[in-house]
């Protein structure tokens, strides 16, 4: 069979005026894929536009992008790693008749952990920026200053997306769902930034009404296999099949105290790893701080107001992951504490992380990255722009903290959680009165089974 290659592009279905916005547009961009007799690759899958800031009424300029310079405060930023895909609250892939392959709830927090995980050894080589996410990086050298429109082109991190070519065909095409986060969320001032760096060069802020961003000329793309006739009469008439493919899921937990114990009813059959972030919950939906930031847990500085802010790095401990009650796949807890004692690398911690997303027994995936938390932990363990300078105004200089572990990285096949609840003890020195958000994602894997054209969904 003969094939030749073509670039598919699709409007978003939900067109009207082409603005997508939280507050002054569409909050949801939908794609249709058609059913047609081609292969789609899905890790080529890009989603490309024009991406604006503009100052909420009655802030100083408010007529003009939401850069202000000379205004102490007003500059917005969103987040140096993750770019436009901090704007992508959840995703949905589903096919065109109802099916649903894939839902990723707090994806951008998702990319939160894996996208700084993905360097590889070229990257690192590069100064630590990613060469395939075009719409992330420093703000120094991409311009996360948002003083003006810039143009961006994403993938999507789905695992229905970056496993096994696509036959469009047989899923009986495909429907794309992208839910927007809000714009506290996104855009931010440089409020925290500011108190975290030592000395304390902080000004007020209170003027400052917040911003929201604005997508244009949003386009999905990608490339597709296309067969000769007799290829595309084939793919016609097959009716019947059955492929696995990797998925995620997202869990939500909330940590107060300094040994912290979550019981997750995962009820997969196949989970592969699972990874997880952490950041204060008042972060969150707040324009004075970095809603993407995935840092280990903080408290105060110490600082007098107004310069007080939650930007020293509490010290963690443990921790352990279970299976039914039974330590698995460590049977031993996970240790920090002399480490970060110390101030060295938490080798161990960094080496099981990296394994829950990809193999670390390939010598070029060793490499975490130039931003890591050896190279930012001033003596007083106070976050911010310390050793490696990067940026001025981003998170560059900022500790990147992830949690997770690999079930599975032989057979790469998962391990069955019916039945089977997870449990993740973090022990620190946690202060109550700082709740902390945990985000928990866990990669399993899915089977499509296709019989006479029905579809079902086996996880």
């Amino acid at each position: 069979m003969n094939t030749t290659r073509e670039l598919v592009q699709i409007q978003p279905t939900n067109l009207g005026t082409g603005v997508f916005s939280f507050k002054e547009g569409v909050p949801q961009i939908q794609f249709d894929i058609p059913m047609m007799p081609k292969i789609m690759n899905g890790k080529s899958l890009r989603i490309s536009g024009t991406f604006s800031t503009f100052a909420e009424p009655g802030n100083l300029d408010a007529n003009r992008p939401a850069n202000r310079a000379g205004t102490a405060g007003r500059d917005v930023y969103i987040d140096s790693r993750t770019g436009v895909s901090s704007a992508i609250d959840f995703i949905s892939i589903a096919n065109q008749e109802g099916a649903t392959y894939e839902v990723i709830k707090n994806y951008n927090r998702l990319c939160s952990s894996i996208m700084p995980l993905n360097d590889s050894l070229e990257d690192y080589i590069a100064g630590g920026q990613s060469m395939e996410y075009g719409a992330c990086g420093k703000n120094t050298q991409q311009g996360r200053l948002c003083d003006a429109d810039f143009d961006f082109s994403i993938p999507l991190l789905c695992g229905f997306l970056r496993g096994n070519p696509i036959d469009l065909q047989l899923v009986k095409g495909l429907r794309l769902t992208i839910q927007l986060a809000a714009d506290n969320y996104v855009c931010r001032n440089n409020y925290w930034n500011k108190r975290a760096e030592f000395p304390h060069t902080g000004t007020s802020t209170g003027g400052d009404l917040g911003a929201h961003y604005q997508m244009k000329n949003v386009m999905l793309s990608f490339d597709a296999e296309v067969p000769d006739a007799e290829g595309q009469q084939a793919m016609v008439q097959n009716t019947n099949g059955n492929w696995d493919y990797e998925a995620y899921s997202s869990f939500y937990n909330v940590v107060q105290s300094s040994d912290h114990n979550a019981i997750l009813n995962i009820s997969k059959s196949r989970v592969i790893s699972t990874i997880m972030n952490s950041i204060p919950s008042s972060f969150l939906n707040n324009h004075r701080y970095n809603s993407q930031l995935a840092v280990q847990f903080l408290q105060s500085n110490g600082v007098a107001p107004p310069n007080n802010v939650l930007s020293t790095a509490v010290k963690m401990k443990d921790i352990t992951f279970t299976r039914g009650g039974l330590r698995q796949p460590l049977d031993f807890p996970i240790s920090q504490e002399k480490t970060q004692a110390e101030g060295v690398a938490d080798s161990q911690k960094n080496f099981v992380e990296l394994n829950a997303i990809r193999n670390v027994w390939s010598l070029s995936n060793e490499v975490k990255g130039l931003r890591t938390e050896l190279s930012l932990r001033r003596a007083n363990n106070t976050l911010g722009n310390s050793k490696f300078n990067t940026s001025m105004n981003g998170n560059d200089g900022v500790q990147q903290y992830n949690m997770g572990v690999c079930f599975d990285a032989i057979t790469d096949n998962g391990v069955s959680f019916k039945g089977e609840p997870l449990g993740i003890r973090i022990q620190s020195e946690l202060t109550s009165g700082v709740p902390h958000s945990l985000f928990v994602f866990t990669k399993h894997k899915n089977t499509i089974i296709f019989n006479n054209g029905q579809v079902s969904v086996i996880n």
